[in-house]
């Protein structure tokens, strides 16, 4: 089986492109509180004290996303290396 020598550079941009959209979510959740335009001056329960972002699970997913794409960037520049050797060797060897 061969594999293409971009196949780990394309992997480690989708990674790269992954971390960025969950780093944007991290970074400016939505403003708005999940309670809305609620006036009541009741302290807030449940999900009414956080934000949009937050009561939704989204930073939450946003967090496991930094942590996926970081392990795919590794994996790829990790087979990317790989290849690398891999490539030297044959040389080495005259194939």
């Amino acid at each position: 089986m061969q594999v293409s020598p971009t196949s780990p550079i394309q992997g480690m941009q989708r990674a790269t492109e992954r971390l960025d959209r969950a780093a944007a979510t991290i970074a400016a959740p939505q403003v708005q509180t999940a309670r809305g335009s609620d006036p009541s001056p009741a302290p807030p329960s449940g999900d009414q004290g956080l934000t949009a972002a937050q009561a939704s699970g989204d930073l939450e997913s946003a967090m496991a996303d930094v942590i996926q794409a970081r392990r795919a960037y590794e994996a790829n520049a990790k087979a990317l290396e790989q290849q690398d050797a891999l490539r030297r060797r044959a040389i080495e060897i005259g194939a």
